[in-house]
């Protein structure tokens, strides 16, 4: 079965601005840490995976769908130094060399992109590779998608299939979904339900599967017509339930549910995706080599030797010969 790997691009970004040295810069000072540990990270992408296909998924700056169903949507979040986001064209023009194709849809993030394709790529006999630094994706693990986590510096890299997921958190991949929804998430401002933390969430979702049934479970117990907090002790010990716990999710099942839809990654984004156009292989050796050498990529440019002196998309039998070298190698 022929492989694609789709990198998770915003997170990878994020990860490598705070692994790396702020100070790692060319000599005109511009900052470069981001598209270096970029460059490690699908090196090492390269290396774990060997892909047949490849391409990568970007957030854009226009506010989503999530904004426009909650106003607050990330508002807590502490907005990146100005000098992550000044090296994201960089990346773009890293990939763009590297032949490896952007998707970016307007309105949506680099997970419904991701997931979009996730779906799309269930008419091909492809395995899919997300390629990421965040536990939101796990929830697209399925038989032909798999999720390579990269750790530590982009110098170690993690495979989740369902099994592995499961015998890590004893969840299966769509429990992160209702895991968002009951102790949402402080990095991207969903709410969930108060006063719930994550073992408590993994306690219900494990008792009662979904969301949707834990509150079909509540409700199929309280009786109409009757006070609810008078039926709550009763309640809570049939369903055995904390009384406090069981407040706590009726007075806010409307959050929880809205949480559910902020946590889950959409897979009917507009567009198609190319699969032929994301071949791995198609670079290019001057803008490849043009770049590393202004951003002085020295270590980068040692590394790939010759395989980047040749002329710009080579055609000799000799030359392809060396893009197959170059794609061991890697």
């Amino acid at each position: 079965m022929k492989t694609l790997v789709i990198i998770d691009s915003n997170a990878i970004v994020h990860r490598a601005y705070h692994a790396l040295p702020k100070n790692l810069a060319n000599k005109r000072g511009e900052m470069t840490n981001v598209t270096y540990g970029f460059a490690l990270a699908l090196i090492k992408i390269l290396e774990d995976v060997r892909p047949d296909y490849i391409a990568a998924a970007f957030d854009l700056a226009a506010p989503t769908f999530r904004h426009t169903e909650y106003v607050e949507y990330k508002a807590k979040r502490v907005k990146a130094d100005q000098e992550l986001y000044d090296q994201i064209p960089r990346v773009r023009e890293m990939l763009d060399a590297f032949g490896v194709p952007i998707y970016a849809v307007e309105g949506y993030e680099a997970d419904d992109v991701i997931g979009t394709v996730v779906e799309q790529m269930n008419k091909h006999d492809v395995m899919v590779y997300i390629a990421s630094g965040d536990r939101d994706v796990y929830q697209l693990l399925n038989g032909r998608v798999r999720v390579l986590m990269l750790k530590h510096g982009f110098k170690e890299t993690e495979i989740f299939d369902h099994d592995h997921l499961k015998e890590i958190y004893n969840l299966e991949p769509e429990d992160f979904i209702d895991l968002k929804a009951l102790a949402g998430d402080q990095s991207d401002n969903i709410p969930g339900v108060p006063g719930i933390g994550p073992k408590t969430a993994t306690d219900l979702i494990l008792k009662f599967d979904t969301l949707e049934n834990l509150y079909f479970s509540i409700e199929r117990e309280i009786e109409s017509g009757a006070g609810v907090d008078q039926q709550l002790s009763q309640v809570s010990k049939k369903l055995e339930i904390r009384e406090r716990i069981l407040k706590l999710l009726v007075d806010n099942k409307t959050q929880a549910f809205q949480s559910k839809r902020l946590a889950t990654i959409r897979r009917d984004v507009p567009f198609t995706f190319d699969l032929e156009g994301a071949k791995w292989g198609q670079y290019d050796r001057v803008k490849l080599k043009t770049l590393f050498e202004e951003l002085e990529f020295k270590s980068l440019l040692r590394r790939f030797g010759k395989d980047i002196e040749g002329e710009s998309k080579g055609t000799t039998a000799a030359q392809k010969e060396k893009d197959e070298q170059l794609k061991l190698e890697l």
